[in-house]
């Protein structure tokens, strides 16, 4: 037994966690944060009566870039943490951006008057990001660096912070799923859906009344919306305990599911935490860059295939 894990240890710290799969994670949380801040400007989500009185934790306000700044000179802010983030989506040096990462994140959350869950959870994994990125001595997280000399130590280290990241996760899904059936009665009697889409504001837009409003008065679709939502997160959750070929071939409902969301509410920055975290969650570090398969051009018959000319007989 002993033996066996020991084994199973190195196993695991022989793979190679440093490619562009979580490069690929952290660029899309990166972006829905910078997406976030170019189409919002600081009159929209930082309140004066607010600023500096959100903090959780007062302690770490000495860290908070807004706060560091100031209201008076939030734009000052508002430029550093785009840069930051326009790093961070290009995946220069990881080693140094990803702490600068999680601060933004963080100041956001904590310094905005105005967040959602894709703050919170965008906040959280970046923060379990820090342990991989300072191990990370690649020049730019899209390059695939084969390991000469594996460090075992190291591999095991930022496995384990991913392993973590994926931990949240299946813990966010279950709590999603498990949290709609007792404390809301419409999630239990199949209608919560049709209330949500047609809330006057946060509701679906009207580009998709011709075929969603037919659709919400069929008692069938929604309970089948309703009851569906609850069973996918659940299991989203249960992906936690699949083999990375089952969560890998979950991915893509995953993000439909969350595009979707966003399609109906609005909340794209929330899709794009999602997504982000949903790679890092289900798709396996040693999963191949995807490449496109070049067509290959008919060759030219041979002449030796190629019909001869027949001589006439005089």
């Amino acid at each position: 037994m002993y033996k066996n894990l020991l084994h199973t240890l190195d196993s695991y710290a022989a793979i190679n966690p440093f490619t562009w799969v979580y490069g690929l994670g952290r660029t899309i949380i990166a972006l829905g944060t910078l997406l976030t801040l170019v189409f919002s400007g600081p009159e929209v989500l930082f309140d004066r009566q607010l600023f500096g009185k959100l903090s959780l934790d007062p302690s770490l306000e000495h860290f908070n870039i807004f706060f560091l700044f100031g209201f008076e000179h939030l734009g000052a802010a508002y430029a550093v943490c785009l840069v930051v983030l326009a790093l961070v989506v290009s995946g220069v040096l990881p080693r140094y951006t990803g702490v600068l990462h999680w601060l933004v994140t963080y100041s956001l959350l904590q310094a905005a008057s105005l967040v959602e869950g894709g703050d919170q959870i965008g906040s959280i994994v970046t923060m379990l990001l820090v342990p991989v990125t300072l191990l990370d001595g690649r020049k730019n997280h899209w390059v695939n660096e084969p390991q000469l000399r594996p460090s075992y130590y190291r591999n095991f280290i930022a496995r384990g912070a991913l392993t973590l990241i994926a931990l949240q996760m299946a813990v966010l899904y279950f709590h999603a799923g498990i949290e709609k059936m007792y404390k809301l009665d419409e999630w239990k009697n199949g209608t919560a859906v049709y209330y949500f889409f047609n809330d006057p504001l946060f509701g679906y837009p009207d580009w998709m009344q011709s075929f969603l409003a037919p659709a919400l008065t069929n008692a069938h679709v929604v309970t089948a919306l309703t009851w569906g939502t609850v069973i996918f997160e659940i299991l989203l959750f249960g992906a936690f305990f699949m083999a990375a070929a089952q969560r890998r071939k979950l991915l893509g409902l995953a993000i439909g599911f969350h595009f979707g969301i966003a399609l109906v509410f609005g909340l794209v920055s929330f899709f794009l935490a999602m997504a982000g975290s949903l790679i890092l969650y289900m798709l396996p570090v040693q999963t191949p860059f995807p490449r496109i398969k070049k067509r290959k051009a008919h060759p030219e018959p041979s002449s030796a295939y190629l019909p001869q000319p027949t001589m006439a007989v005089a």
